[in-house]
């Protein structure tokens, strides 16, 4: 069954929140979702200023705002 993405949005920010500065591979890994489709959902709750996605070289952190 394919999940909604207002609820897949509401794990990862709840996920953000419990640990600040996890890394996309890792959250990837926890949720169970596809890079791409974590990329879009991360930038999406970026640009309502949700959270921060810093990039370093090699890997890209989140954390909330």
């Amino acid at each position: 069954m394919k999940r909604k993405s207002l609820h897949v949005q509401r794990v990862i920010y709840e996920v953000i929140k419990k640990v600040p500065g996890i890394t996309m591979s890792q959250l990837e890994r926890k949720i169970g979702t596809n890079p791409r489709s974590l990329k879009e959902h991360c930038e999406s709750l970026a640009y309502f200023k949700l959270i921060k996605i810093v990039k370093k070289p090699g890997t890209q952190q989140l954390y909330p705002i």
